[in-house]
This record gives C-alpha cells, structure tokens and sequence, in this order.
C-alpha cells in the first residue's frame, strides 16, 4: 500500500483526491438520510422502493449524455459544476422542512436531480484519472480512492446517524451542503489543462455512437458489461429494500442504522488491500468470482432476522465484494480504453449495467407489497450467483492476464 501513498505526491491528483473525500462523506450522509425521510413520510416499502428507482434511473437517461461530454470540454469544469448544483439542490430539503412545506414529491425531485449531476460527474470523474495518473499507479490511484470511500462511508453513517438524533433528519442535509461546496473548491485548484482529442465539427450524437460502438465491438467490455447487468438485477432487488428491512422489519433506529451501514464498509477496506495483493490476476475472473460471492452473501442474510451479527457480517462480504468488483472494473476499462473514448466507454456502460436497477429495484418494491421481503433477498441471491457462474463460461473468464488492444480508429 506504500506505493498507493506515493501518488498523492501528485498536487492534481491530491486535489482530485481531496474532493472525493469530501464528496463521499456528504453522499453517505444523505444515503442515510434520504430513505430515512421517505419512511417517515410513507410508511410504504414499494414507495422506499421508488426512491432506489429515483436514485437510479437519472443514470441510464443521461450518463451517454455525461460520456460525450467528458471527452468533449474540460472534465474540471464539469466537476465544478456538478459540486456547485447538488450542494444549491441538497439545501432544499432543510429549508423546505425550516418552513414546514416538505413533501415527498420533494424529496423525490431532489433525488432524482442530485442523481441526473452525478451522471454527468462520474464519466468525468473516472476518466480524468489516467490522465492524471499512468502505468501502475492506475491500480494503485483507484485503490486509494476505494480507501478514501471505505472510511468516509465506514465514519458517515455513524456520525449521520448521531447527528440526526441530535439535530434530525433534514438538518443533517446542512452539513451535507458543506462537503459539496468543500469539493468543488478542491476541484477548483486543479491545474491540468484539457487538451481535446476529439474534432470540433463532431455532433454529440457522433460522439455518443462511437463510444456505444466500441462497447459493441470490444468483446471483454461487452461481456463484462452484461456480465455486471446481470449481477445488479439482484443486487438492485436487495439493495431497494434494505432500509425498509432494517427499519419496518428489525424496527432498527436510525443511530443503529448508521452503525450497520459503518461496520459494514469494513469489508472494502479487505477489498482494498485485496485488490493490490491480486493485481497479477486476470481482473474478469476476479469479478465473477465477486458476483458469486455477492449472491451468497445475500441468500444467507436472509436468515439473520434474529441475529443482526450475522445481517453484519453479510454486509461486510456483500460490499467488501462489490467494492472489490467494482476496484477491478475500474481498472480493466482504463487499461483498454484509450483515453480519447473513455469517457464515453465509462458512461456507456455505466447506462447498460445500471438499467438493471431501477427495474429490479421497482420489481421488488412492488412484490413487497405481497410476498415477504425475505424471499425476495433469497431469490435475487440465487439470481445473482447463477449470473455469475455463467461468467465463467465467456471470454472474461482466462486462466492468465491479458489486456485487450483497443480497437483501431478504422473500426471506431
């Protein structure tokens, strides 16, 4: 991990670094907060469901749009501007509640417009990364913005948690405006300039189709991408009802909420460490073997109903892995993407693997209305690992290391 520390030398990528960690602790504040509000002014787990799918599907509508873009005008700018929206968006919520007119279709705006930024940011945010970083210190650079995650959202919702109980809920959102503003100062003093490779007579809709193109024809991108589209179906069916199940189901408060959700990014930080240690590993075996283990870890939590030690440590395997996924993913398309069409790689497949989970996330609110939440956690469970096993049977699955040469510019 010394070498992880080495690039933070790197005044860009400190910078970059610094906004992250900010950024991330108010995310985690508001992850917290968000389906906390929904509960209180539904009662209804299909409605806390919709809020997952609010979340979610600002992704698939605009991140083609967000790719384009990033590899259009300078990712710093579009950094900026997104830190500077969702903290003047994040604000509404308190003062909607200072003057008593908080309402759900509110929070639902809110949601999905802080959601629509961040489709737009996270091309950006991800392929600026090698171009501020080369060689190893991709792994090393991704990593260490895993480590910043892990302790901003281990730390977040225990401190969300006791701060609600102290000030309440939609206050909290105050401290989540700070982090925002702090981020885009950080993104502010970055000095790289943007150079850009692509033509200027080129339409967006040119630009979009190429890198929706190289998604199509570069088969390790493609597979993995289906591959991971399959894995959120399950995932997704989980992950909307999870909060409902700790809320309506445990009858959990919102401290011990915030204390599941820190003890259960304990497992990122193995991941992180992990992720180095298994750098010589092919990264598509790495992420099939994480879909397995993700579904496990789902279809066993559905039995801890009586002993929340085992929900946790359920937790800690489930994110663990999907940070561990999610670390390798990052890498692999950064190794063979080059950096002209990446930004519109990142969101092509960004839209492709996150419309499994407004889907499965609106599916399983709907059936928690009728069957029990628990069956649904044990069939997106058994969902999620037959998926996975199916990886193994596809070009992402090798016995040694490889990296894809990108496709020439004749075939783009």
């Amino acid at each position: 991990m010394l070498k992880s520390y080495e690039v933070l030398k790197n005044r860009d990528f400190l910078c970059l670094f610094l906004s992250a960690t900010t950024s991330k602790l108010g995310t985690s504040f508001f992850q917290i907060a968000l389906p906390l509000l929904v509960y209180d002014l539904t009662k209804s787990p299909s409605l806390m469901a919709l809020t997952f799918v609010l979340e979610i599907t600002p992704q698939v509508l605009f991140s083609l749009l967000g790719g384009a873009l990033a590899d259009r005008i300078s990712k710093k700018y579009i950094l900026l501007i997104g830190d500077i929206l969702s903290a003047i968006l994040i604000i509404i919520i308190p003062l909607a509640a200072s003057i008593n007119v908080l309402d759900i279709w509110i929070v639902y705006v809110v949601a999905f417009l802080i959601s629509a930024v961040s489709a737009f940011y996270h091309p950006s945010f991800e392929s600026v990364i090698p171009e501020i970083l080369e060689g190893e210190n991709l792994i090393q650079g991704n990593s260490l913005f895993k480590l910043s995650e892990t302790i901003t959202t281990f730390a977040g919702p225990s401190i969300a948690g006791i701060l609600i109980a102290l000030v309440g809920t939609h206050n909290l959102l105050y401290f989540n405006f700070f982090t925002y503003f702090l981020s885009g100062i950080f993104i502010s003093l970055i000095t790289k300039k943007y150079k850009s490779q692509n033509p200027v007579n080129s339409s967006i809709m040119n630009s979009i189709a190429e890198g929706v193109k190289y998604v199509i024809n570069t088969k390790k991108i493609l597979i993995g991408t289906i591959l991971i589209f399959l894995i959120n179906v399950g995932y997704g069916a989980m992950e909307a009802l999870f909060m409902f199940h700790l809320k309506d189901n445990l009858h959990l408060s919102a401290q011990y909420i915030g204390l599941i959700f820190s003890l259960q990014t304990l497992g990122s930080f193995v991941a992180i460490y992990a992720a180095n240690k298994l750098n010589k590993l092919p990264r598509g075996n790495i992420i099939i073997y994480c879909g397995v283990i993700i579904g496990l870890g789902q279809t066993i939590l559905t039995f801890s109903n009586t002993a929340v030690i085992l929900l946790i440590l359920c937790r800690i395997v489930i994110v663990g892995s999907v940070t561990l996924l999610a670390i390798n993913w990052f890498t692999l398309r950064q190794e063979i993407v080059p950096s002209v069409l990446l930004g519109r790689v990142i969101s092509s497949t960004r839209m492709l693997a996150f419309l499994a989970l407004p889907i499965s996330g609106m599916l399983a609110g709907v059936a928690a209305e009728y069957i029990s939440v628990s069956l649904i956690f044990i069939s997106a469970g058994i969902l999620t690992i037959v998926a996975s096993l199916i990886g193994i049977k596809t070009s992402l699955f090798e016995t040694q290391q490889s990296i894809d040469q990108p496709i020439n510019s004749s075939n783009k």
